[in-house]
């Protein structure tokens, strides 16, 4: 497969083509399973089918080093399988090392040896996320982790985070669809998220309730009960009000992603190198960034990618009455802000979760407009088996440019009509433009219109399903180059 390298804002091949990632993400949280997904290999024949050309794979910590320093490299290669069937569809991947509420104890994670909570309970909320917020254990976990407190074997368990890294790399180094490494999922701040909490309770209360003085333990509370929870976020419905709230909170938060999170990324993208000089490393925002407080994380290495998650406030729950897609899209917006910044491209990592609802559909559709806009990679949260009868499925299939063969200005594919309409510059000759379009069985060349250079086309129907690609080569150098795709009534 064609090496991947990041030019600016952009995900470029080795022959100059402007990349565009669209997939999914594979990840196994189940220790009963031993981390490991039960699927048909013919799994990844329908993520091709779908469009997807790279997909987030799932590691846990738990699985790589179930002791100190030792191990499981039978976890790996089960792993390195799915990682070759990828490859077999023609599909990148790239390493997440995954957790929520850091250990397997609480979710998962963390092996046993590096849960280390000074004797703190645990308390579960009635939302799984809501253990980042009271349970004492995950908290002082974090806090030893971001420490660096040693194991038991006088190891920093930072420091054996980083090596656990090293040696993962290693193992997957021969595998060249592999084009980087996520660091950490969701990294969360630890007690310090009492200290945010409190932040955004006491902003909502100013301006929502216009109390400048209140009881914290008792707004607290209501935050806690899912059912007043709700009526809070309604309250945040007004999209002035939720950035006034998010946009003066978060002051530990982005100390934090200074003086904490950045660090540990240079740490543990410091043992990667020593193994992989050029793979991307993938950093991700702090847990209370996927709301929209700004992340401050710093950039730490020339292939650097910003992959940042967006969710609305209702994930993994049922109430989509209480979805703002205004607050999804101010989420979005806060992360252009810090890809800009940071002057790199954008991964974004997980989004969706969606629950089987009519309105999914739709939900997924302004989302991936999202993307269109500022030309940004994603993964969609989160393959599962029986996924393929959810009515947002649907959405997920779209036409998008894999690659340009100059750099892409602007892209956008109409789902009722089944347009699809792309312009980009600086074209080379070296590089080939290849659209995936979703139901390429139904067009002929006389549906393909290009404008500004003379090109060689050719539609590419795969084994499976309907969909395929559309590759055009151009014959000469040019400013400009715009292709579009005309939809026809059969395929609708």
């Amino acid at each position: 497969m064609k090496k991947l390298f990041v030019n600016g804002k952009k995900f470029v091949d080795e022959t100059g083509a402007h990349i565009i990632l669209s997939g999914i993400n594979f990840v196994c949280k189940e220790r009963s399973l031993n981390y490991i997904t039960k699927c048909d290999d013919a799994v990844f024949e329908w993520f091709k089918d779908l469009g997807f050309n790279v997909i987030r794979m799932g590691l846990i910590w738990d699985g790589v080093e179930p002791s100190p320093l030792q191990y499981d490299d039978d976890y790996l290669r089960k792993i390195k399988r799915f990682v070759g069937l990828a490859r077999e569809n023609d599909i990148y991947v790239f390493l997440d090392m995954h957790q929520d509420l850091y250990s397997y104890k609480y979710g998962d994670g963390a092996p046993e040896w590096a849960t280390i909570t000074d004797g703190e309970p645990h308390i579960e909320g009635k939302m799984w996320s809501d253990a980042y917020l009271q349970s004492g254990a995950v908290m002082r976990a974090f806090d030893n982790f971001w420490t660096n407190t040693p194991a038991h074997d006088g190891i920093g368990l930072q420091d054996h985070y980083a090596k656990m890294w090293a040696h993962v790399t290693a193992f997957f180094k021969d595998c060249d669809n592999i084009i980087g490494y996520d660091l950490m999922n969701e990294p969360a701040v630890g007690s310090l998220s009492q200290e945010v909490l409190a932040e955004l309770i006491l902003a909502y209360a100013k301006e929502v309730l216009n109390t400048p003085e209140t009881n914290l333990a008792e707004l607290t509370k209501l935050w806690m009960d899912q059912e007043k929870r709700f009526t809070i976020l309604k309250n945040l419905s007004e999209l002035t009000i939720y950035k006034k709230i998010v946009g003066s909170s978060g002051i530990a938060a982005k100390a934090y992603d200074r003086n904490i999170l950045s660090p540990f990324f240079a740490k543990v993208a410091g043992e990667i190198r020593k193994v992989d000089t050029e793979g991307f490393i993938f950093t991700e925002t702090n847990y209370f960034s996927n709301v929209a407080i700004q992340s401050e994380i710093g950039r730490i290495d020339q292939a650097q990618v910003y992959s940042p998650h967006g969710y609305d406030l209702v994930v993994d729950t049922d109430r989509y009455d209480a979805y703002n897609q205004q607050r999804v899209d101010y989420i979005f917006d806060t992360h252009k802000q810090v890809q800009d910044r940071l002057d790199m491209p954008v991964m974004v990592g997980e989004w969706g979760a969606f629950t089987d609802f009519d309105v999914t559909y739709e939900l997924a559709i302004a989302i991936i407009k999202k993307f269109e806009k500022y030309l940004w990679s994603n993964t969609f949260w989160c393959y599962y088996s029986g996924m393929e009868k959810c009515k947002y499925i649907k959405a997920l299939k779209r036409a998008y440019p894999m690659s340009t063969s100059g750099e892409l200005l602007e892209y956008g594919y109409d789902y009722h009509s089944g347009n699809f309409n792309l312009v980009c510059q600086n074209i080379s000759t070296s590089a080939v433009t290849v659209i995936y379009y979703p139901e390429v069985k139904y067009i002929t060349l006389n549906d393909i219109e290009i404008e500004g250079s003379e090109c060689d086309v050719e539609i590419k129907k795969y084994s499976r399903g309907s969909s395929g690609t559309v590759i055009i080569k151009p014959k000469n150098k040019t400013e400009r180059l715009a292709i579009c795709i005309k939809g026809t009534k059969k395929q609708l």
